[in-house]
C-alpha cells in the first residue's frame, strides 16, 4: 500500500524532479520516468488544493472561521 504524502512532501519531490530534469544530466529513459512522476504529482497536488478549496468554501458559507486539523485525523 502506498503511503499518502502530504502537500508539502509532494511539492518538495516535484521541485526536486523539476530541478533534475532541467539539469539535463539524466539519461533519456530516466527522464521519461521522472516526467511521468512529476505529472502524477502535479495532478495529485492539484486535487489536494481543490479539496482544500472546497472545504474552505463550505466553512465560509456555514459561518465557521477556524479549521480544525485534528478533525481530519
Amino acid at each position: 500500500m502506498k503511503k499518502k504524502i502530504t502537500f508539502e512532501e509532494g511539492m518538495q519531490e516535484l521541485e526536486t524532479l523539476v530541478r533534475t530534469l532541467e539539469s539535463g544530466q539524466m539519461p533519456l529513459a530516466d527522464s521519461f520516468k521522472a516526467y511521468e512522476r512529476a505529472i502524477a504529482l502535479k495532478d495529485s497536488l492539484s486535487a489536494l488544493l481543490d479539496e482544500s478549496d472546497k472545504r474552505i468554501r463550505v466553512l465560509t458559507e456555514s459561518g465557521e472561521t477556524a479549521l480544525d486539523p485534528e478533525a481530519e485525523a
